[in-house]
């Protein structure tokens, strides 16, 4: 809450006397006997008291919008006030994901491929040059379109994260789901402290936004892309999870079972459990290391005598990476471990998740779950073997009750989808927990690079989230008429100026009226298959105001349908619309969605 703000329920307005304090409540005896740190926009009393000056309650907070001073009112029922004020907005946390940094940036070479904007020699994947961050560069200073950004990009978003959130109160943690380096780098080596560089900006960095920096594991964060082991304990995951410890990120028993399988719970707030998944190693993408062809890398003379952690100088001591040599081969042709061949419940994850969580609800916990693949479709084909994706699925209805949301990026879009209950002899499916996969950071999927501020009441509701993006096309402009930006860039601290170019992108519940509970997003669903202008809406949301594939009938599919089998039978349009007949979205869900007193809709009917 601004300002450590308490919201409570007013008392009724039962008399004249009461009519008249509510006049003048704009004073600042007003605003201020309430805790909140703006004045509050209920100048007409008419309206807000209406014609009946009965028994009524009142329950205020601040917008979502951060960045404004002004405040939103409901008027209720005098036994609604308390539960109304139970849902508003007490602290906030911030989402970033999928930052592919690019030590080498070059946006002048590679661009045109769709890939990676890179330096000539380090383009070359038959050599490994020593490691370098090279200069800041003149011309797309923040990144590019179709590639993976420089550092500038990195310190951009942190310096906007910090200075957005100073007025609407800092968030209580950032959630980051995964992928620290750039796309394709040439050797191990150069992942490696891709990784260690760029886990101590953000560890620095996240100190000026929240208390606590949560991380997962991403497909990327594995050297090359994919090649997580099937064993725990990995000299790799251990590496990893030593940079995060060294940083002062991970400790204790989060610490020990991250080293283990990149997994681990926490407790940002009492009465709150932060469920962090690798689900990176349910992908059907694993890397056969062993049977895949190689090719070899030539390293130059130096890197072999390099190292990240010499003996005691690591954290774990797995991560001395003094014992290692550095790879010198990569896989010239990927080949993925069967799903038939994969251990039930590689590391046990499963099985502590479900104790975590079973343990979360005798202690009347609620739970954000987190990682970095989502399951469902990506590009036509599905993440998850389909052994794990029902496992997930199943775990998730075991325990709908107590999953306030679940959180992924990978996809660098936007997007949300559902876990849906099975449908029985009497009953329909419905869906049961709300998954939000986040747009990233890389503007290489031709995305403008965002991020994500979420919302939550003292109760541990989501209840909607903002995102912000900088759109790049029109920074690059606007930086090149700026000279005192040119000597900030020179330097390496142009943030001071880059930040001011972030933009909100849009508030969730103020876009489609609703929020993020399952119920919400189904009604969403529907509503999403009726109306063509809210679903260009949502797909210029998707790209971060970019324009992307359209192909749009494909996302209405993976909103609803997680496994590829189902999936693949809502390509037929026939399919969906005989679903959607027999489903039809209930009087209950209409009558609480359309005609909801918090936020309209923009500019679109309900069907």
């Amino acid at each position: 809450m601004p300002g450590g703000a308490t919201v409570e329920a007013l008392p009724p307005v039962a008399t004249s006397a009461d009519q008249t304090f509510w006049s003048a409540a704009n004073d600042s005896s007003f605003h201020g006997r309430m805790g909140i740190k703006s004045l509050v926009n209920v100048n007409n009393t008419a309206e807000l008291l209406g014609t009946d000056p009965g028994w009524r309650g009142f329950c205020i907070w601040p917008t979502s919008n951060p960045g404004r001073s002004v405040g939103a009112w409901r008027m209720f029922e005098q036994e609604e006030a308390e539960e109304a004020c139970s849902q508003a907005v007490s602290y906030r946390f911030a989402q970033l994901t999928d930052v592919h940094i690019e030590p080498f940036y070059n946006p002048e070479n590679g661009h045109l491929k769709g890939d990676v904007c890179r330096v000539a020699e380090a383009f070359n994947k038959s050599t490994c040059i020593p490691f370098q961050v090279e200069p800041e560069a003149s011309s797309y200073p923040l990144g590019r379109l179709n590639c993976d950004p420089p550092v500038a990009l990195l310190r951009s978003i942190m310096e906007h994260m910090a200075r957005i959130t100073e007025e609407g109160g800092k968030p209580e943690f950032v959630l980051f789901t995964g992928d620290i380096p750039s796309h394709q780098l040439s050797c191990q080596f150069h992942q490696a402290r891709t990784i260690e560089m760029v886990i101590t900006m953000l560890a620095k960095g996240i100190k000026s936004v929240a208390p606590k920096l949560y991380p997962a594991m991403g497909n990327n964060d594995y050297f090359p892309n994919y090649n997580i082991s099937l064993e725990p304990n990995s000299p790799w995951q251990q590496f990893v999870a030593s940079v995060y410890a060294r940083e002062g990120v991970l400790e204790g028993e989060a610490l020990k079972t991250f080293a283990r399988g990149g997994y681990y719970t926490a407790t940002p707030r009492p009465g709150l459990r932060l469920l962090v998944l690798n689900t990176v190693v349910w992908s059907q993408k694993v890397l056969d290391w062993d049977a895949a062809p190689k090719r070899h890398v030539q390293h130059h003379r130096t890197i072999a005598n390099e190292h990240l952690y010499k003996g005691a100088d690591a954290p774990l001591p797995g991560a001395d990476t003094s014992g290692w040599t550095w790879d010198e081969d990569v896989v010239d042709k990927k080949v993925f471990v069967s799903c038939d061949d994969r251990p039930a419940d590689p590391y046990g994850q499963l099985a502590w998740a479900r104790a975590q969580l079973a343990e979360a609800s005798r202690a009347g916990e609620r739970v954000i779950v987190a990682g970095h693949v989502p399951p469902g479709d990506k590009v036509g084909s599905n993440n998850f073997c389909p052994q794990h994706l029902a496992d997930l699925v199943n775990l998730t209805r075991d325990f709908a009750e107590i999953i306030e949301v679940q959180l992924y990026g990978d996809h660098s879009n936007d997007e949300f989808r559902m876990v849906w209950s099975e449908t029985g002899h009497r009953t329909r499916a419905a869906a049961v927990s709300s998954v939000l996969v986040s747009a990233g950071v890389t503007p290489r999927k031709h995305c403008n690079p965002s991020w994500r501020l979420f919302e939550v009441s003292k109760d541990h509701e989501v209840s909607d989230f903002t995102q912000f993006y900088l759109p790049l096309a029109d920074t690059d402009i606007r930086l090149k008429m700026d000279k005192k930006w040119e000597k900030l860039h020179a330097k390496g601290k142009d943030e001071a100026v880059s930040w001011k170019f972030w933009r909100k992108q849009y508030s969730f519940h103020e876009q489609y009226g609703v929020g993020l509970d399952p119920d919400e997003l189904e009604y969403l669903w529907f509503r999403l298959q009726k109306n063509p202008k809210l679903l260009r809406t949502y797909l210029g949301h998707m790209f971060s105001q970019t324009v992307g594939s359209n192909d749009y009938f494909d996302y209405i599919c993976d909103m609803r349908y997680l496994s590829a089998e189902d999936n693949e039978l809502c390509s037929d349009p026939w399919m969906l619309k005989k679903e959607s007949d027999q489903m039809r979205v209930s009087l209950a869900l209409v009558v609480k969605f359309s005609q909801s007193l918090w936020f309209s809709p923009k500019n679109e009917s309900v069907f």
